[in-house]
């Protein structure tokens, strides 16, 4: 079986980098065929085995920035999907914003919804744990892009309100010089524990995004608790069934919200959070506890994994 995967792996990247030419060849051809190259483009970069592209190249840098100035929704879609695919280091994004990337990425936040989604996404790509390019972003247009970007925590489509956090969570991680007032991140908090009703994606990612918020900040932990954010995850651990993404994302945030302050892990231990199965809800709870206390990321993210695994397969 593993020797199958192996072939298949190897066939399907075969074909990827041989139609990768076909297909950027296809958007410096007729006009006719440069929408549907750049849908299937798109496609490609959302796999992981997708290759990443060089930022490095010049060449490469200058056909990325006319994908993001071009009217075709397509194309910017494409050219947002490389940034958020193959942006990965501090050295890339710091390219990224020399070449004038922020700019055009914050001209499609007053695109299509597609267009501001993906807009939101690379923009976090680029600007998180990196101070310099949070700096740039912020500064933009004398603060008009970090505007731009608070203004879409409000909009009716809950992925771009998700999307819209995660890019001013990344400002706010990434330096201690922005959206560091209460008003912000008691936004921040409320808006998210909302999405957490989200029956689909938005709703799985929604505690991730929620525990990169508050991990290591008391100060945030307090406001979630105020927030009665530990009820709130208790009731999505109720429901039947659990997606096994939205278990392990709501065992992470409940590890983080009782990391440092006594009255969440007092509060959680009240509630006798229990899973699928009553049986397991003291190991649950001791285990959620015991890796508060440790406060230690790896041995955190082990211990959800334990509590994922087993009961996932009782």
């Amino acid at each position: 079986m593993l020797t199958s995967l192996v072939r298949y792996l190897l066939f399907f990247s075969f074909l990827m980098l041989f139609s990768f030419g076909m297909l950027f060849n296809c958007l410096f051809s007729r006009y006719q065929v440069v929408d549907a190259a750049a849908r299937s483009l798109r496609m490609i970069y959302q796999s992981m085995l997708a290759p990443k592209y060089d930022f490095f190249q010049e060449e490469n840098m200058q056909f990325l920035l006319s994908l993001l100035k071009s009217e075709n929704e397509n194309l910017t879609g494409l050219g947002a999907g490389i940034v958020i695919h193959s942006c990965k280091t501090i050295g890339e994004q710091n390219i990224l914003c020399h070449a004038g990337v922020l700019e055009k990425l914050t001209s499609l936040l007053e695109g299509s919804l597609s267009q501001r989604d993906a807009s939101l996404e690379s923009l976090a790509a680029i600007i998180r744990g990196n101070p310099v390019s949070v700096s740039e972003f912020v500064e933009l247009h004398s603060g008009r892009a970090l505007h731009s970007v608070t203004e879409l925590t409000k909009d009716r489509y809950p992925r771009t309100r998700l999307l819209a956090c995660l890019c001013l969570i990344s400002v706010k991680n990434s330096s201690t010089c922005y959206l560091q007032d209460v008003g912000i991140k008691t936004k921040l908090v409320y808006i998210l524990l909302e999405l957490l009703d989200d029956s689909g994606q938005v709703g799985d990612e929604a505690s991730f995004a929620f525990s990169r918020l508050i991990a290591e900040k008391e100060d945030l932990q307090k406001l979630a608790f105020e927030a009665n954010a530990i009820n709130k995850f208790n009731c999505l651990l109720q429901k039947r069934p659990v997606h096994p993404k939205r278990l392990e994302g709501v065992f992470l945030a409940l590890a983080d919200l009782c990391s440092k302050l006594e009255c969440c892990r007092s509060s959680f231990l009240s509630l006798q959070v229990c899973c699928l199965c009553p049986c397991f809800c003291f190991m649950n709870t001791c285990m959620v506890i015991f890796a508060a206390k440790l406060r230690h990321e790896v041995i955190m993210k082990k211990l959800h994994s334990a509590i994922f695994i087993v009961i996932h397969y009782v």
